[in-house]
């Protein structure tokens, strides 16, 4: 197997992995444990993987290139984490993360005004039709409009900052320290929450298994995107970030027997055609492409 493929199903893995974080956390909400709480284990039970490992492998972790880049890539994504598992509370695991496709397409439109990257028509004729299909999958006014939506279009938002913030500080840290500021700093900041809030334990007991998966499943989706990229370039891994939607769709199913309705099948069908659009522009024009990169 060469590198190229390798790459490619390491990436891909991610996002089945990830799905390991959000189903996990939407069951144990629906279970009663507060988001909080399930911020505050999910960041957690990671980080006290990734120590661990640091310790079996008898290493330090790298010297980072730069703390305020770290706090600020960490702030970030814990506050993605927050909105999207909120998100999840409320709404089918299918429908958040049609939702959280049009990352991307944020990122896009939001190039010009942050990096100063020029947008060319058909980018932009491209970002107007995922948006449409945002809004069909959203469908604000109607009876079937829930708020929670507007958290994972703010995470949606969140993820494409963090993408464009990543892009032009030219972070370049290691895989394995950067993932240690991330979750040792959303560790902190929902922690500095469930103090406010007060720790609700999982209950029944066997939601601590749960819990687990949810934070191997974090550890080992950001690894395994991480070394995906590595071996292979971004501009090609790309568009496998689209294969989330067979996980999320299928386990909505399996576990909650949320079937996605014809609008979000629509919605996301547009927004995913718009994002590959954007990303085969990108290619074109020689610019540099975002690889999707939620809190998971």
């Amino acid at each position: 197997m060469n590198r190229t493929t390798k790459g490619i199903l390491l990436y891909s893995s991610n996002f089945l992995l990830g799905t390991m974080v959000d189903a996990p956390a939407k069951l144990l909400q629906f279970h009663g444990t507060p988001v909080s709480t399930v911020v505050f284990l999910r960041y957690a039970i990671a980080l006290a993987l990734l120590v661990g490992l640091f310790a079996a492998r008898g290493e330090m972790p790298a010297k980072t290139s730069s703390v305020k880049v770290n706090l600020l890539r960490g702030a970030l994504l814990t506050a993605s984490t927050f909105s999207n598992f909120y998100a999840l509370r409320h709404l089918p695991l299918a429908l958040t993360v049609s939702i959280n496709f049009a990352a991307p397409l944020i990122s896009c439109a939001l190039a010009p005004f942050l990096l100063g990257e020029k947008v060319g028509p058909r980018r932009w004729a491209a970002v107007m039709v995922g948006f449409i299909g945002m809004l069909i999958v959203i469908r604000p006014g109607a009876d079937s409009f829930n708020p929670a939506m507007l958290a994972s279009l703010f995470n949606a938002f969140v993820v494409a900052l963090y993408a464009i913030y990543t892009r032009k500080s030219g972070f370049s840290d290691h895989p394995d320290t950067a993932l240690l500021w991330v979750f040792g700093l959303g560790a902190l900041i929902s922690g500095l929450a469930v103090t406010v809030e007060g720790f609700a334990a999982p209950s029944p007991n066997w939601l601590w298994w749960v819990a687990m998966l949810m934070g191997t499943g974090g550890l080992t989706a950001h690894m395994a995107m991480a070394r995906g990229l590595r071996l292979a370039p971004a501009s090609l891994l790309a568009p496998f970030a689209y294969t989330q939607i067979i996980w999320m769709a299928g386990s909505g199913v399996l576990l909650f027997g949320d079937w996605p309705d014809q609008y979000t099948a629509i919605g996301a069908a547009i927004i995913i055609a718009s994002g590959i659009y954007v990303w085969h522009r990108e290619r074109v024009t020689g610019s540099e492409v975002d690889v999707p990169q939620g809190a998971d």
